[in-house]
């Protein structure tokens, strides 16, 4: 990254993709989770929230405690660290097995905040990534012998070419006991 860069990225100021922290703790996992549960982003370690170069010392210490985070992350996290004088960039990659965790829990980037999940948010974010697919939910409020269309499964085992040996019940096993049969 060239000062020319950086000069623009502080002009900018923080947003979706840009963070700045003054100094190096561990409430910057909570922004690595966020940035990779959205698009990526930077953490800038050495600039202050009012975009001032502070600086901090890069040890070897500070770049390995970065990468136990996120390693430690739920999956693990892929991060870059890149040096520009006394400023250290924590360049977070897209996640492509959404959602991340932490120990703190679930985080997403919104604007130039990292939000925490709540439950329902979680499961929404897991609905939409893809982890859980729609034909994989249960409907709570099925009740077997009103909703049931005994004919058009018959015409669905007809057309997929699979015998009805077992009955009925048996073949739609997968979590029966979860459903309202009301028999």
């Amino acid at each position: 990254m060239t000062k020319e860069e950086l000069q623009f990225i502080l002009e900018e100021g923080e947003g979706l993709t840009i963070e700045f922290k003054q100094s190096f703790d561990k409430s910057i996992t909570k922004e690595m989770v966020a940035f990779t549960n959205a698009i990526g982003g930077k953490i800038f370690l050495g600039i202050s929230d009012d975009r001032e170069i502070k600086g901090i010392e890069i040890t070897n210490k500070i770049k390995s405690q970065i990468l136990d985070i996120a390693k430690n992350c739920d999956p693990s996290i892929k991060v870059v660290t890149i040096e520009v004088e006394n400023i250290l960039i924590v360049e977070v990659k897209e996640g492509i097995n959404k959602p991340y965790q932490c120990s703190y829990g679930f985080y997403l980037r919104i604007g130039t905040n990292s939000q925490k999940l709540s439950r329902d948010e979680i499961l929404e974010f897991s609905i939409a990534s893809g982890k859980i697919r729609f034909d994989e939910q249960i409907c709570q409020k099925f009740i077997f012998k009103k909703h049931f269309d005994e004919t058009k499964f018959d015409n669905f085992l007809t057309v997929t070419s699979i015998s009805k040996y077992l009955p009925t019940k048996q073949i739609l096993f997968r979590g029966w006991n979860k459903v309202n049969y009301a028999e």
